[in-house]
């Protein structure tokens, strides 16, 4: 089969389609013919080797955690997913990857994917919807509670405001300036994240982008809670008076069922940005370290 792969840490220009076998699947996992696949930032931290001390890879290693496509083969032990069963997958960081023609995921790693959505759209739903359902989770929101999300147009921003919507909390989108009328389309409150406060508001806070936590944490009380999905920057949180939580997904099949399900109907959309070719992955990367507004996949 056909492979992306990552030569060694550097630059776009390790990257590199290969002819590799294809996988077998185990006890618990599937064999899934990869339709589309999706291009993440941490992809780009791991390509360039900042993440190699806790995330060891042998190269050269197949990236990618996000895909959506066809189960083509099961191990032994696999029950509730059949080969022709259209699903999603959350990959792992292991070398062994969504950016192949096949690739093989556990069972608790694998949703099955709406009719009504496309492979495309399903490429888009597992980091984005794990991480956003999760985060919102961290901070043990109760209905009618006011939460600020910065990034709130990112992918992991509209899984959090879909999510608080559900139980009954109110999202409070944290944008730029000439995306407020987006944003308060999406969540129906906004306000400009790259003023700095004049009072604390929030009790709440998810933060999404890195360049704006410090005015995102400005923005909530202290004895507050922040859930942060980047890194915060020393000095954001002087004297300790909100409580920060930094948080990186953990792959759940309920949770992915759950997301699908809110894709389906229609109230969870990722927007794809630009789609390019597995053997373009290298502009595609690029393309997501540019700051492209919206989800980058790549067809299989």
């Amino acid at each position: 089969m056909k492979a992306a792969r990552l030569k060694s840490y550097g630059d776009v220009d390790q990257l590199v389609i290969d002819e590799v076998p294809t996988p077998q699947p185990q006890a618990g996992e599937v064999l899934i013919k990869i339709e589309t696949s999706a291009v993440n930032h941490f992809d780009l931290i791991i390509r360039q080797g900042y993440a190699a001390q806790f995330i060891p890879l042998e190269l050269p290693a197949v990236l990618g955690t996000d895909a959506a496509g066809t189960v083509i083969e099961v191990g032994a032990g696999v029950t509730g997913i059949a080969v022709g069963d259209r699903v999603i997958a959350d990959f792992a960081h292991n070398g062994k990857g969504a950016h192949a023609e096949y690739g093989v995921a556990p069972i608790t790693a694998i949703a099955k994917l709406a009719a009504n959505l496309t492979f495309e759209q399903g490429a888009t739903l597992p980091k984005a919807g794990l991480t956003g359902r999760q985060s919102v989770d961290a901070l043990h929101v109760k209905a009618g509670d006011r939460v600020l999300i910065s990034g709130a147009l990112g992918t992991v921003g509209r899984a959090a405001i879909q999510y608080l919507r559900e139980i009954g909390a109110k999202p409070v989108a944290g944008v730029r300036t000439n995306r407020l009328e987006e944003a308060r389309q999406l969540a129906g409150e906004a306000l400009d994240i790259t003023e700095t406060p004049s009072n604390a508001e929030f009790d709440y806070a998810i933060s999404a982008v890195a360049p704006v936590a410090g005015n995102l944490i400005g923005h909530v009380r202290d004895g507050g809670h922040v859930v942060s999905i980047v890194p915060v920057p020393e000095g954001a949180n002087t004297e300790h008076r909100v409580k920060i939580d930094e948080i990186y997904h953990s792959t759940d099949a309920e949770t992915l069922k759950a997301v699908v399900e809110v894709a389906s109907r229609g109230e969870l959309t990722i927007p794809v940005a630009k789609t390019f070719r597995l053997d373009q992955l290298g502009a595609a990367q690029s393309a997501v370290a540019n700051g492209i507004q919206g989800k980058v996949v790549l067809k299989h």
